[in-house]
């Protein structure tokens, strides 16, 4: 018989041994699933965000040559298209070869990089490591004033078979989708010609210094210099006061907002002191709305009443009214699911379904062109929304004309999002204490609509994350990259 004390020395030989192991496994996992270097990240991210605070990026080309000098110095190959995509490719390793290539996609945009430099910096991480993995690829498309230049222009080669591309976002909120909002672009076009002017004063209102940014759901919130002018020809027009455009300029930022508007309003000088009183209470509303967050910008006016220095052509009066209620009339901003619409699963009565933005002006052989750029959960929202916009033209004897468009995204497959998911629980429930990735749909536009219509026999997926688990999400990448799943020892 063993002693009392020889079973009590066995017990506890073999708790050691149960807590050394399960130590030892415990460093093996974090060993496993600790495939980013936080501290080279960090570094990394903080130098891209210094530099855009600093205005390093001024350009487009500053902040790729950027990216192209940091692969240089860092010693990862890439190539760079004629489309300013930056493109890092690896090929498969030993027992990998046979898995599905995967993709990594990243807009790289001067005018956010601020804001996405955790994007950047992860990107960048994931083109560097040297883990075992399948064929990967990490492209930088060039996605200025957000166009989809890179995206749409990019070669075939690269999205081609079934491979798995995640498409990487930087928001407020963490999630996984394979839904987002389809885009069409707009005109409303108005008949105006250019005459002798009939006033004998003008005022020349000018509005810059905004930053832009890309359009979605917070539209209401940014300052939008269009408006401001059609807020100045709707007072005018509500006080029944004489009036007429001379000229105008908007600063569209492709299918970004507008940073700029200027326009010369004419006007007889009875008329002038009770304006310019308007004018400045607008330009105290949008210092108080607006000055903290836009330190450069500048809303100002002059008047103009010596007959040599007015303009020699306006627009009539009657264009110059159509462009006012056209203005006026048309929705700038947010639509929301109401009550008996059929609403998608997971939304309900009163989230978005659709953006309707005014992303400037311009003239055109004999008309003024007001553009749109709409985006909306499904075909019925689109058709919605742009009758609203027609009817809105019309109203007014104008007529509304369509440049292009793009279909919403939808992945009808499952597997990289379950995957993606499972990968992202075990590696943070052992790595981080817990964690979970919720699936959701976009109430916007992404560039995964550009991907699957290049390549429909991908799975794809729009991973969006935020500051507070960035370096958690491209550590999950890291080791969705190199485990796909499969034999995930955790």
């Amino acid at each position: 018989m063993i002693s009392f004390l020889k079973k009590n020395w066995i017990i506890f030989a073999v708790f050691i041994l149960i807590v050394a192991v399960s130590a030892g496994f415990s460093i093996y996992r974090s060993s496993v699933t600790s495939l980013l270097s936080k501290s080279e990240y960090t570094e990394l991210y903080d130098t891209i965000k210094d530099n855009a605070e600093s205005g390093a990026y001024s350009t487009q080309a500053s902040l790729s040559s950027y990216i192209t000098r940091w692969a240089d110095n860092a010693g990862v190959s890439y190539e760079k298209d004629a489309y300013g995509n930056i493109i890092f490719a690896r090929e498969a390793s030993g027992r990998k070869k046979n898995l599905p290539p995967v993709l990594i996609c990243v807009s790289y945009n001067y005018e956010t990089v601020k804001e996405n430099a955790n994007l950047i910096a992860g990107a960048a991480m994931i083109a560097k490591s040297d883990i075992a993995s399948g064929s990967r690829t990490v492209i930088f498309f060039n996605d200025e004033q957000n166009n989809g230049t890179g995206y749409q222009s990019i070669d075939s080669s690269y999205l081609t078979g079934d491979q798995k591309i995640i498409y990487l976002d930087y928001g407020s909120s963490s999630y996984i989708s394979t839904s987002s909002f389809g885009k069409e672009y707009s005109s409303v076009r108005i008949k105006a010609g250019r005459y002798e002017p009939e006033c004998d004063s003008a005022v020349r209102v000018r509005i810059s210094g905004i930053t832009s940014g890309v359009i979605g759901t917070g539209i209401s919130k940014h300052p939008d210099p269009v408006s401001a002018l059609s807020t100045l020809f709707t007072r005018l027009k509500s006080k029944s006061v004489s009036f007429q455009l001379a000229d105008f300029k908007v600063g569209q930022n492709g299918s970004m907002y507008p940073v700029s508007a200027e326009a010369t309003i004419m006007l007889n000088s009875y008329a002038l002191p009770s304006f310019t009183k308007y004018i400045d209470k607008r330009i105290k509303a949008w210092e108080k709305a607006y000055g903290k967050d836009y330190e450069d910008l500048s809303y100002t006016y002059e008047v103009i009443d010596d007959p040599e220095k007015l303009p020699t052509e306006s627009y009539s009066r009657k264009a110059t009214a159509r462009l006012t209620n056209s203005l006026y009339t048309i929705q700038s901003g947010i639509y929301k699911y109401e009550e008996g619409d059929n609403i998608p699963e997971g939304r309900a009565a009163g989230d978005v379904c659709g953006i309707n933005a005014i992303t400037g002006m311009h003239a055109e052989d004999g008309y003024i062109c007001i553009d749109l750029m709409t985006q909306a959960y499904s075909d019925d929202y689109m058709d919605r929304i742009m009758g609203d916009n027609t009817a809105a033209a019309e109203l007014f004897d104008g007529t509304l004309k369509k440049t292009s468009s793009i279909s919403r995204f939808l992945n009808s497959k499952d597997s990289l999002r379950r995957t993606m998911i499972s990968t992202y629980y075990k590696v943070n429930n052992s790595s981080a204490g817990g964690g979970s990735l919720k699936s959701d749909t976009d109430n916007y536009f992404t560039p995964c609509s550009y991907i699957a219509e290049r390549n429909p026999k991908a799975d794809i997926i729009h991973l969006r994350f935020n500051s507070d688990n960035a370096s958690a999400m491209i550590n999950t990448l890291l080791c969705y990259i190199a485990f796909r799943g499969n034999n995930f020892i955790l």
